[in-house]
């Protein structure tokens, strides 16, 4: 590997704006290719992208993907986050590697996102910047059992929803630091910070919490800074949680000693959209002037909804279940979370551990072949939130609509029950959505992240719906990622359809039309009653 001290592209001055430093990761000429590492941690696998910026379209290369591994550790479901770190820091080393084969002197910056509502300690600062303290507990994990209803004894569910606008998802940071018996023994000046941020510290040494992921923890008010009323109690002491960092802000600069190791020098760490789907949302490819935009960000969620100027913090839409997350540039990811993909990643792993053999795209064939309409289940059920022999769970639970068969009995029945399932879902959420929101029903759905390659849902949706369904990018949370990067590095301009600008010429897109008229909407609700 070799040293970088000066990438070429843009750069960024201390503060984040654009500038012209001449230090790491600094000037190059106006217009000529750059290259940044996106790091995107998921929920089940990770990977570092190197993103190339050049001649207004993004090229993205991957470097190095890995598995993210849940490990039993003192009694608890824990993310593995000393593999993940051997993990990206191979994989920025790569980047670096091949941004230099490509011609370009290395990285220009760095920005990390991940899954939301996990978080690990970090003590007090020291000569090292302060090492992590104890283990990353999995938002799986049981210790959250029954936490929630204890928190709402001292603030309603009402209030809670009225102050920061998030649904109360039992995984929620708040209820995971209510049920957290380390807090009380960390040493003073000791620090919270979440998966990215933490991320962020390990390349940094800074500690801040990123305001997309931060409004997740159910303990960021809708005027935008933590809300003592909550942290009082669920007993957190304010003292815990770092200063919040906005999305296109820098973060800080890679270590000298661990850029020595990368080979990365002293580059900028930038704060992008950290929660994952935040970038995700950003990347969605709509059309100029385009308001709601409609998405979903399909993986191991489905996440549905819309993206808007303000919050829905009314008690209709908290008794409904939706959510509203911050976003970049101000806006709202106003949003109801399904089970999505992993009902069928996690059906699979229960046949290949049986020892079956499993390939998704035969799968997904058979499934399109398989009789329509014979069985549903509520993707929204708790009961699919943890992993373990799902295919018999969806078969339980699966309700005969037709047929003989009293339950799916084959692998291809499970997932076009799965998968029909999911579809009138999104059409139930998205109607309820807009009717909370008081806007129409938008004329296409945007369908981004690995779930967008799924013939089949796509069109399922688009029939279940009546819209036109467009799919991609595949890859939306890296796009989104790189993309704020570029801007902050003065690559892209302010204007608001600047960076969805420069994703749609950096991708094709599919699209699915509906083949069948979609149902009419029930008349008081707005949505169609399916469970």
């Amino acid at each position: 590997m070799r040293a970088v001290s000066v990438a070429a592209g843009p750069s960024v001055d201390g503060s984040g704006a654009a500038g012209g430093s001449g230090e790491a990761g600094g000037s190059g000429a106006a217009g000529e290719p750059f290259a940044v590492a996106a790091i995107d941690l998921g929920a089940t696998s990770g990977r570092v992208m190197l993103g190339i910026v050049t001649e207004g379209r993004i090229e993205l290369v991957p470097t190095h993907r890995f598995e993210n591994r849940l490990v039993e550790h003192e009694g608890h479901l824990s993310w593995d986050l000393d593999a993940l770190w051997a993990e990206i820091r191979q994989g920025l080393a790569d980047a670096h590697d091949l941004a230099v084969v490509r011609g370009l002197t290395g990285l220009a910056s760095i920005g990390v996102d991940s899954w939301a509502v996990d978080y690990g300690f970090v003590g007090p600062e020291g000569a090292d910047g302060g090492e992590r303290i104890g283990e990353v507990i999995a938002y799986r994990d049981s210790r959250t059992d029954g936490v929630a209803d204890r928190v709402a004894e001292r603030v309603s569910r009402e209030r809670q929803f009225a102050l920061t606008g998030i649904a109360q998802q039992p995984f929620n940071t708040l209820y995971q630091l209510a049920a957290d018996d380390r807090a009380a023994d960390l040493p003073p000046g000791s620090t919270l910070l979440m998966v990215p941020d933490l991320i962020g510290h390990l390349l940094t040494g800074v500690r801040r919490s990123e305001s997309t992921n931060a409004s997740s923890t159910g303990m960021l008010g809708l005027d935008g800074g933590w809300n003592s009323e909550l942290l009082d109690a669920a007993q957190i002491d304010r003292e815990l949680l770092a200063p919040l960092i906005s999305p296109g802000e820098r973060l800080g600069t890679v270590r000298p000693e661990l850029g020595r190791e990368l080979g990365t020098g002293e580059v900028p760490v930038v704060a992008i959209g950290s929660h994952d789907t935040a970038s995700a949302v950003l990347a969605v490819p709509a059309a100029p002037g385009t308001s709601p935009v409609a998405f979903i960000s399909s993986g191991t969620w489905s996440l549905i909804g819309l993206e808007l100027p303000a919050a829905v913090a009314t008690e209709e839409a908290r008794r409904a279940g939706f959510t509203n997350e911050a976003g970049v540039d101000g806006t709202v990811r106003f949003l109801k979370n399904v089970s999505g993909m992993w009902l069928v990643s996690e059906s699979i792993r229960q046949w290949e551990e049986d020892g079956a053999q499993v390939d998704l795209e035969d799968l997904l064939a058979a499934a399109a072949q398989s009789p329509a309409d014979r069985f549903r289940i509520d993707p929204t059920d708790e009961q699919f939130l943890a992993p373990g022999r799902m295919a018999d769970r969806v078969s339980t639970a699966a309700r005969r609509i037709d047929g003989d068969d009293p339950f799916p009995r084959t692998q291809a029945a499970v997932v076009r029950c799965i998968l029909e399932s999911l579809a009138e879902t999104y059409r139930e959420e998205l109607h309820a959505a807009c009717r909370l929101a008081q806007v129409p029903l938008p004329e296409r759905l945007h369908v981004v992240g690995g779930g967008s390659r799924n013939a089949l849902l796509n069109q399922l949706t688009a029939d279940a719906l009546g819209v036109e369904v467009v799919a991609g990018p595949m890859e939306a949370t890296a796009l989104g990622n790189v993309a704020l990067q570029s801007r902050t590095l003065g690559a892209l301009s302010q204007e608001p359809d600047a960076i969805r600008q420069l994703v749609r010429a950096s991708i094709e897109l599919e699209r699915f039309r509906p083949s069948v008229p979609s149902p009419a909407p029930d008349p008081v609700t707005g949505g169609h009653h399916t469970f």
